[in-house]
């Protein structure tokens, strides 16, 4: 029995070992002074609003205002 644990030890132990091996870094090069992901642009400048800031915050208030349960529930 004591050479069968040894035996599923040892192979536990080299299984990690070998999957250790095949890990590689993953370092992300920077440049500094450089953004290198991708562009952002504003919520407004979509296909709805089509870059009118105005009517986008617009909505965004019409939105809030109708999640707002004090406001729900006070013309209930």
């Amino acid at each position: 029995m004591r050479c069968g644990a040894r035996r599923l030890i040892v192979g536990v132990a080299l299984t990690l070992v070998v999957a250790g091996c095949g890990e590689s870094p993953s370092v992300t090069m920077y440049k500094k002074g450089e953004y290198q992901g991708k562009q952002d642009t504003h919520a407004s400048a979509g296909e709805p609003f089509k870059g009118d800031k105005a009517a986008w915050q617009a909505a965004i208030k019409s939105r809030t205002k109708s999640q707002d349960e004090y406001s729900r529930s006070a013309t209930n």
